[in-house]
């Protein structure tokens, strides 16, 4: 399916669970010098406008995004200044000032060094060409900046045809619209024939959580976690949930979201237990929850 574009929820809790979780698992991996692939299967426009009409319309950053700047900026000291400091709120930052919002290409663009490669695949045409504009501006503001390759085809074909990678230390991240159902067995499909062919690649999978998807959603975890096979934890499963399941009705029934995480670093579960708790205190809509679980 084609008709998703990401720029009606751009910078919504969604977005900032999995911009967030990203960066700390960059940030591990630029702890070392060794160079890293990282992959991106539904890399969307990579740049969003908030006075965008769709963003508007929905208010999905202003409950998310902008709702946390506002909430740091009043906040000198206390939880919320360790999201302050934290990587990702220092990038989203930049981007607000000039009214923007970067998406996920663009944070993981933001630590990339000479030697590390960037694999971006997009398949609806129209976001497609965005996605390659906002590169190429890009290259043009930021001297020295790591030029991606930009793929316009299947996320999990490309996905799946272009790893192992040759430089074997990464990150691939997932993150469909699973407006279609068939995306939470593509997901597992697909996830659990790359752990065989990358088993040191770090997986991040977002997925969201909706009521009437949740047998799904166990399904698709199910499925991953019996191609891991490993008698030590080896996955990473967060949860920020913004409203109670039970509150929620009907199809758009969006209550929270996921991360997967695959050969997620060491200790990523004690830095999002850190940060998750303030996080969830100022972007939840009527009672919000967290978790972070190793499996």
């Amino acid at each position: 399916m084609l008709s998703y574009i990401h720029a009606y929820h751009a910078g919504n809790h969604a977005d900032i669970l999995k911009h967030l979780t990203i960066s700390l698992i960059l940030e591990r991996l630029t702890q070392k010098t060794k160079p890293f692939t990282v992959f991106d299967t539904h890399s969307g426009s990579a740049l969003y406008y908030l006075d965008d009409d769709r963003l508007k319309r929905t208010g999905e950053a202003e409950s998310g995004i902008l709702r946390l700047k506002t909430a740091v900026e009043k906040e000198e000291s206390g939880e919320l200044k360790k999201i302050s400091e934290s990587g990702y709120f220092s990038i989203a930052s930049s981007f607000l000032k000039n009214g923007t919002y970067p998406g996920s290409p663009l944070i993981e663009n933001h630590y990339l060094r000479p030697g590390d490669v960037q694999i971006l695949s997009e398949l609806h045409p129209q976001v497609f060409d965005e996605l390659k504009s906002t590169f190429a501006q890009l290259k043009k503001d930021r001297t020295g900046s790591t030029e991606p390759q930009i793929h316009r085809r299947d996320g999990y074909e490309m996905l799946e045809a272009l790893t192992p990678p040759e430089i074997k230390r990464g990150l691939a991240v997932i993150d469909p619209s699973f407006e279609d159902r068939s995306d939470f067995e593509k997901c597992g499909r697909t996830i659990a024939k790359i752990i065989k062919k990358w088993p040191v690649g770090i997986i991040a999978l977002w997925y969201p959580l909706i009521s009437h998807r949740s047998m799904e959603i166990s399904e698709m975890k199910e499925m991953i976690a019996a191609a891991v096979r490993s008698e030590e934890p080896k996955i990473l499963d967060v949860q920020l949930c913004v409203k109670k399941s039970e509150d929620m009705t009907g199809l758009a029934s969006l209550y929270g979201s996921g991360m997967y995480i695959v050969n997620a670093p060491y200790q990523l579960d004690e830095e999002l237990s850190t940060l998750l708790p303030a996080l969830c205190e100022t972007l939840k809509e009527t009672e919000g929850s967290w978790s972070v679980e190793k499996r």
